[in-house]
């Protein structure tokens, strides 16, 4: 090797830079500087404005903020120093804020997250009503749904004023309120509602969702109308889905397996067949969830095997089914017995009823 490659061999320390580490502005200036004495806040006025970020971390203290959250709302404080000043709270409160101070927050509950709110404790209608009012007109719908979800969860009970301000948000709190208050929410709420906002409501609430939604939209028809019930059909009676088989709507499956399945048993084969129309293929790959399990255990495998599908569970051909309860027949399955011993156990079940 060359004299000058043995020497540039052995070290290369000149062709690798320096790396240094640079820190933003505001965590260097946090970290290094402590708040000088003449600019400790005493009292949050307009003079805040004027501070650094650096000096409102050093200089202002959580205490005073909570203490002086009227005055916070009524300085016109930059975004970012907002967010030093929820930085404060949020270590003064690290278990969330208490009511003392959420009844105070006005518009400085715009910088706040869900995550935030679901730490709350006990809170007021008159907070929950003043913070709806402040919400208004911004991008707030989870943070209403939180809102909600705490007073709700908290033994709290919306009055119509209340759910009528609610309208004005999307609907993403439809699942935390009662059978009962739903029943005080307009109607229109129903055209806003998007699958996720109903992902947690229980029957008893899609019971009434979906007269809401039939009420809403009763002046359409066939696939327009299909378009927009089949978001509430959690909620239809046998009836209703049996009206529905008639119009040719072609249901998907997606929407079928979120039917009860106490409304979708008693429907025939040849209903189903016509409310799924060229989706009825897609029963064999949902033939073990429910409801595609359990009306298929109530039909006639004969019946079954018309759909040419490979359905197999129905009740065999000399089968009866002897239905005494429909909610044991979902939690045990059909009971199968042969026509000889239904006939046989009827006199038998009959004498027992007969009064001594």
């Amino acid at each position: 090797m060359t004299p000058w490659l043995q020497g540039t061999s052995r070290d290369l320390s000149w062709q690798r830079p320096e790396l240094t580490v640079l820190l933003p502005r505001d965590r260097r200036d946090t970290e290094k500087k402590a708040c000088p004495p003449e600019r400790k806040a005493r009292v949050v006025d307009e003079n805040l404005v004027f501070y650094e970020p650096w000096e409102l971390e050093a200089c202002v203290d959580g205490a005073l903020l909570a203490a002086q959250m009227d005055r916070v709302n009524m300085v016109p404080f930059t975004y970012q120093q907002l967010g030093v000043f929820k930085r404060k709270l949020d270590e003064l409160y690290p278990q969330g804020y208490p009511e003392s101070l959420v009844r105070h927050l006005g518009y400085f509950f715009l910088e706040l997250t869900p995550e935030d709110i679901h730490k709350w404790n006990t809170i007021s209608l008159e907070t929950v009503k003043s913070l709806l009012e402040v919400s208004k007109g911004h991008k707030m719908d989870a943070q209403v749904a939180a809102l909600i979800a705490r007073y709700l969860v908290g033994g709290g009970q919306l009055d119509k004023a209340t759910l009528d301000t609610l309208a004005a948000f999307h609907p993403t709190y439809l699942c935390f309120l009662s059978p009962e208050q739903l029943e005080s929410v307009h109607h229109s709420v129903v055209w806003a509602a998007r699958s996720p906002d109903l992902d947690a409501c229980r029957p008893a609430q899609m019971d009434v969702l979906y007269r809401k939604a039939r009420l809403a939209f009763q002046n359409m028809s066939g696939s327009e109308y299909f378009e927009k019930m089949k978001l509430y059909l959690g909620g239809a009676a046998t009836e209703d889905l049996r009206a529905l088989s008639r119009q040719n709507i072609s249901m998907d499956l997606a929407t079928f397996r979120t039917l009860r399945p106490e409304a979708v048993v008693p429907l025939t084969v040849a209903e189903v067949r016509n409310l799924l129309g060229p989706n009825l293929v897609g029963l064999k790959a949902a033939r073990e969830s429910s409801p595609v399990r359990d009306w298929i255990s109530r039909q006639r495998q004969e019946d079954l095997d018309s759909l040419g599908l490979g359905l197999r569970g129905g009740i065999p051909n000399g089968y009866l089914v002897l239905d005494l309860s429909f909610r044991e027949a979902l939690s045990g399955g059909a009971r199968l017995l042969r026509p000889g011993p239904v006939l046989t156990a009827a006199p038998t079940l009959l004498w027992a009823l007969v009064p001594n």
